[in-house]
């Protein structure tokens, strides 16, 4: 989804704040591709806050998710004729595959196994469809995975789950200030949860029983942007499933 259409989706959510906010960045796509929060705030006469606010209200885990899709719409618009699409595709694979393979899904299979309900979070648009594939693939395992949408969801769960519930909890910084509390409040309340972030150093996978993380790739797009794929998430997806599929079958072997 472009981002025009997230704001369009959210409009509802925004204040006159925010939309100077939007109309300073639907102006200065390609400006706000570089510069930094601080920079837009200046120029809007807001709070980096309030930045971090009107993103988080289109459905983006941070200023961050922002500037990356405004750098995959630019690219779609004006690739640059010298570069080889299919080369860096083929290098974006293979550095992908070369990533996942790092992984090992060992202690988060073993958590899943002994759980008696799987929950999952996810902070953004790009981590709801992350956590529908996820859904999708574990249901042939017969784990059904309940998704909670919102903060108030969250807090109702909170009340009825145990240290024999998991919690897979999905965001691309790890940083977002209610990702890190639902993380606080897992972790004070020893419900086990797993982390599944873009970067291995963050707060959210320091609280997390098991954390899953992918490191971004950029692929170029023109000559002067470029984006960062989303690809390994859906692969680290697809190839835990794969390990799990295969867990869950050496412990039906070993119980026969």
């Amino acid at each position: 989804m472009k981002l025009d259409e997230l704001v369009s989706h959210n409009l509802r959510k925004l204040n006159p704040t925010d939309l100077i906010i939007w109309r300073y960045i639907y102006k200065n796509k390609k400006k706000c591709c570089h510069i930094s929060i601080y920079d837009i705030a200046r120029e809007c006469n807001v709070s980096r806050t309030t930045i971090l606010r009107f993103a988080k209200k289109i459905s983006l885990d941070g200023f961050s998710d922002l500037k990356m899709i405004l750098k995959m719409e630019l690219g779609q618009d004006d690739i640059s004729p010298s570069i080889d699409i299919a080369e860096a595709a083929v290098d974006l694979c293979k550095k992908v595959g070369e990533e996942v393979a790092k992984q090992d899904f060992n202690r988060a299979n073993k958590l899943i196994y002994k759980a008696t309900r799987v929950f999952i979070y996810s902070s953004g648009y790009v981590q709801e469809n992350v956590a529908n594939e996820m859904k999708r693939l574990f249901i042939s395992c017969n784990i059904l995975i309940y998704e909670i949408k919102g903060i108030d969801e969250f807090q109702r769960i909170l009340k009825n789950i145990d240290q024999t519930d998991l919690f897979i909890i999905i965001s691309l910084s790890g940083e977002s200030l209610h990702v890190v509390d639902f993380g606080n409040q897992l972790h004070m309340n020893g419900i086990p949860f797993i982390s599944l972030t873009r970067l291995k150093s963050n707060t959210l996978a320091s609280l997390s029983t098991e954390h899953i993380y992918i490191t971004p790739i950029a692929m170029p797009t023109a000559v002067d942007t470029a984006y960062e794929s989303m690809l390994m998430f859906f692969l680290v997806v697809e190839v835990w499933y794969i390990s799990y599929s295969r867990y869950l079958t050496e412990q039906l072997q070993d119980n026969c």
